[in-house]
């Protein structure tokens, strides 16, 4: 019988399968379609295109988080934890402040993964500068994002992007700057990617768990 709680009707581990392939997939997708789409765009659409690839950037870091902060802590189902809202800069301070520290292997054991999810733990050991990332995680987090760009005569020096949170009172919130060149972006989407899949991994991992040792929903 089907759990009307998770939406559509899905099931505990259908709704935990889905997100895995469709809502993890969503920013990688996104980002790569807006990457080929900048090629042809005038300066002024690439310009917001590059920040619409940011935008896919701090939801991936901020979906890796929720994947993460869910696996860590099995005292609720790992679809519960999915259906809440997605964790802020702090969870993903700690999660990157973790993968800085523990090896592989330790990420795995904190994780209670097997190891087939290794290459995944060894990819987010392996990033260079996570923390580089931590603005536009905060800026996300506040809700609101807004695209500024400082577009007047009498800017002098490079463009960037602002991508603005804005606060629950009114001031000002969390703000990051983004590059606007095309390698900006290529690089944005690389990294992007990498976040989803590293997501992905983990979560098939324990999916696959789940399946092999036939346990039902928790």
């Amino acid at each position: 019988m089907r759990d009307l709680a998770y939406p559509g009707g899905l099931s505990e581990l259908d709704f935990v399968a889905t997100y895995a392939s469709s809502t993890l997939r969503k920013p990688q997708v996104v980002a790569d379609s807006a990457l080929r789409t900048l090629v042809l765009a005038t300066r002024a659409d690439r310009i917001v295109l590059t920040g619409l690839v940011a935008e896919q950037l701090a939801e991936a870091c901020r979906r890796l988080t929720a994947i993460y902060v869910a696996l860590s802590n099995r005292q609720h189902s790992i679809a519960k934890w999915l259906l809440g809202p997605l964790p802020g800069v702090e969870a993903w301070q700690e999660m990157i402040q973790d993968a800085g520290m523990l090896t592989p292997e330790q990420l795995l054991r904190h994780l209670s993964l097997d190891d087939s999810a290794l290459e995944y733990a060894e990819r987010l050991r392996g990033q260079p500068d996570l923390g580089a990332l931590t603005d536009l995680v905060a800026a996300a987090s506040t809700g609101g994002g807004m695209l500024l760009v400082p577009w007047l005569e009498s800017h002098r020096g490079p463009i960037e992007i602002h991508y603005a949170g804005c606060s629950v009172d009114g001031n000002n919130g969390a703000s990051a700057l983004v590059g606007v060149e095309e390698s900006d972006a290529a690089h944005l989407a690389d990294l992007t990617a990498d976040m989803s899949s590293i997501a992905r991994g983990f979560l098939d991992t324990y999916l696959g768990s789940r399946r092999t040792a036939g346990r039902p929903p928790s």
